[in-house]
């Protein structure tokens, strides 16, 4: 059976390099699916018996093709429904945009929603078809705990476009430096991602304030790299503004770091009870929050151990796979 897998990516490589694409293309190839990949309208089969469709506002064009050709699509991803700062979110896009992204919302033979709080929010008011809740999951073999001692580094992985940095209170983390420094002397801070549009305002940041010799900014990093430095960290630093799930905090809670984060968006579905939630737009609280979590070792491995088992018990990705087949099969014996 054939599934088109539809992304509207820049670079096929970002499929492979993006932990949630790579899953669901995983997925259904475990299932048994011969998957062609999609990027852009020309690359979507008018043949296949199922169109796989990552993100709501591309939609409509895998939707085109299905409809004619009778067969069902699924969509999945993040909705940002409803951000605390205007200008990003579905009410801040234009009428037409809204028009296709309920347009999708309605003709999708299934809409899958990687948290609670959009699957419950954009089912209510929208009117989304046959939604569904599958959170974002983790190979937990890969994303393991590490056995080494863990050093004195905060970590955070983030992209360092201005929206994306402002979004993860980038300039709030190193503003967060001098104050953890001064409890702290031996912390070393690490901001791993792409060096993107932001890049050079933070870098100015840290020279301003004094805190370049000990914050590195190494760019984008492999996997395995990532890896290393989750499983080497003592605190996983990820405040925001919003999160419609929380990726990366989720990969750092599968390491076994302590995480720091903000209570906003799903981030309190994501984390739990298994880290520190607090103002993210507040380097003060950052800090008092960061500094805890080095003084106490008795907390933070707690922590830890609590974000290892959380992972396991709720994101395993054999979650998401099971989740999938029912999903499809259900689908597909409807047509």
């Amino acid at each position: 059976m054939r599934v088109c897998f539809f992304a509207p990516v820049s670079e096929r490589r970002i499929l492979e390099r993006v932990e949630f694409y790579k899953q669901d293309l995983d997925i259904l190839r475990g299932l048994g699916f011969d998957v062609t990949i999609a990027t852009r309208w020309s690359e979507i089969p008018w043949n296949a018996d199922l169109y796989f469709v990552w993100w709501w506002t591309w939609a409509f064009l895998p939707l085109v093709k299905a409809r004619l050709q009778r067969r069902p699509v699924l969509i999945t991803g993040t909705f940002d429904y409803r951000w605390p700062v205007p200008g990003h979110d579905y009410y801040s896009r234009p009428a037409w945009q809204r028009w296709l992204l309920q347009f999708a919302l309605k003709h999708a033979s299934a809409n899958i929603f990687v948290s609670e709080l959009e699957y419950f929010s954009v089912s209510r008011e929208l009117g989304a078809n046959n939604s569904f809740y599958v959170p974002h999951v983790l190979d937990t073999q890969l994303y393991a705990e590490g056995s080494g001692a863990r050093e004195d580094i905060v970590l955070t992985v983030a992209t360092l476009h201005k929206p994306n940095a402002e979004r993860k209170c980038m300039a709030e983390v190193i503003r967060t430096i001098p104050c953890v420094r001064t409890r702290h002397p031996s912390a070393r801070f690490i901001i791993a991602g792409e060096r993107g549009s932001a890049y050079p305002e933070l870098q100015g940041l840290a020279a301003k304030l004094g805190v370049a010799d000990v914050l590195s900014f190494p760019g984008i990093i492999s996997k395995e790299r990532k890896i290393q430095l989750m499983q080497q960290c003592k605190v996983y630093l990820q405040p925001s503004v919003y999160e419609g799930f929380g990726m990366a905090i989720l990969e750092a809670m599968s390491c076994g770091a302590a995480v720091v984060s903000s209570p906003v968006g799903a981030v309190p579905e994501t984390l739990g009870d298994a880290g520190l939630l607090v103002e993210g737009r507040s380097p003060e609280a950052l800090g008092v929050a960061v500094n805890q979590l080095l003084s106490d070792d008795v907390l933070r491995r707690d922590l830890g151990r609590r974000a290892r088992r959380r992972v396991e018990t709720h994101f395993s990705f054999e979650h998401r796979k099971r989740a999938l087949e029912r999903i499809i099969n259900d689908v597909l014996a409807k047509q």
